[in-house]
């Protein structure tokens, strides 16, 4: 595998910046800046609170925007985040920023080739979003790519090419951590400075996840599973387990881990297990430190966080999306739960697709539309 190749930022992708206000609003709404809402991927936004049982069916469309769109393009419409008063969404052209509260357009960012760029996973990490893909059309020798851009501009600060596709991705610390491989790629974890992009360390033969605790992150190496501090790389313990980490905990004390079966909640300081769950494994968690919330085909259930033991299940209309929890509420792509019972919450109509809500705030993108909703 040949060495990263770092470039010039106008070299391959354009920054459109609007004639709006050069910086975010100063009425800014809190925050979703990671995929999964933190580092931890925890899916509990702690500080909402505006949207609640008593309010969600009183949510009305305050905006909506068309993202962009584009014949031809391997790229689509992802989780959008909420960071600096930019509610920043991939389209299938690149990237676009627009004001959180009014949904006015602030930046537009383009891949010099759509049709070869999938989706992005987008972070932000202070006034700087991390967007990490890869190309499309090679099985045999894909590649990834990182971009760091401002958030008020959208400007490209700087920019790696990775012979390595990019499989997994954790912000945290000021340091991003990607994994991945393929049949002409050697697996390897490696960490990049959110500040200038450079690398940091790299671990060959491991591959990673795209959960940190508190400034570590599991790998896995043959059948081995270890902590590594995302800033150096150094191992805090290793166990003789293959464990992949789907969320930790927002105390960042406990990573909830799986082995393809059951679901494992294990201390992050020490890698030792407090309990195992047979055949509750699943892709889609979230956990606000006193449950877990994972979801299964059209069910959705709720886990002691001290035992693992079924607290509640609930039949769904449909099959469930990516659980979240906010407000007193939690969300499941349909009808909206009482996260302690799990009975339904009314609302006027169940919202679809991609859902974050933060500040007061619902932001929903389905089926190419960006929309703001507010009781």
């Amino acid at each position: 595998m040949t060495a990263l190749r770092r470039t010039l930022p106008f070299a391959v992708a354009v920054a459109v910046v609007f004639g709006l206000s050069g910086g975010p609003t100063s009425a800014a709404p809190a925050g979703w800046d990671h995929p999964g809402y933190d580092a931890e991927d925890s899916y509990y936004n702690p500080g909402e609170s505006v949207i609640n049982a008593s309010t969600i069916a009183k949510l009305t469309k305050k905006w909506s925007v068309a993202l962009r769109k584009h014949d031809g393009s391997c790229g689509g419409f992802g989780a959008p985040m909420v960071a600096g008063g930019r509610v920043v969404a991939t389209d299938q052209l690149g990237i676009s920023a627009f004001q959180a509260l009014t949904g006015a357009p602030a930046w537009r960012f383009s891949w010099e080739d759509p049709g070869d760029s999938d989706t992005a996973v987008l972070a932000a990490s202070g006034n700087t979003v991390i967007a990490t893909n890869g190309d499309c059309n090679s099985n045999s020798d894909p590649d990834g790519r990182l971009v760091a851009l401002d958030l008020a501009t959208g400007k490209v600060r700087w920019r790696v090419e990775s012979d390595m596709p990019i499989y997994t991705v954790v912000v945290d610390k000021g340091m991003i951590v990607v994994s991945g491989e393929s049949p002409s790629d050697e697996k390897a974890v490696v960490a990049y400075r959110v500040s200038d992009g450079k690398q940091a360390w790299k671990k060959v033969d491991y591959e990673g996840s795209s959960v940190s605790a508190n400034g570590y992150v599991l790998v896995n190496k043959g059948n081995t599973t270890s902590a590594l501090s995302v800033t150096t790389g150094a191992a805090l313990w290793t166990k003789p387990a293959l464990w992949q980490a789907k969320a930790a905990t927002p105390a960042a004390d406990r990573f909830l881990v799986t082995n393809g079966a059951a679901m494992s909640a294990i201390k992050a300081a020490t890698g030792a297990v407090m309990w195992t769950a047979p055949n509750k494994a699943s892709e889609l968690l979230a956990t606000d430190g006193r449950r877990i919330y994972r979801m299964d085909d059209h069910t959705a259930e709720a886990l002691d966080i001290n035992s693992g033991r079924s607290l509640w299940s609930r039949g769904l209309p449909a099959e469930g999306a990516q659980p979240i929890r906010a407000g007193g509420l939690l969300y499941t792509g349909g009808p909206a739960l009482s996260p302690t019972s799990g009975a339904v919450i009314t609302q006027s109509k169940f919202l679809a697709g991609h859902q974050i809500p933060t500040g007061g705030r619902l932001y929903t993108v389905n089926q190419g539309v960006l929309s703001g909703f507010a009781p």
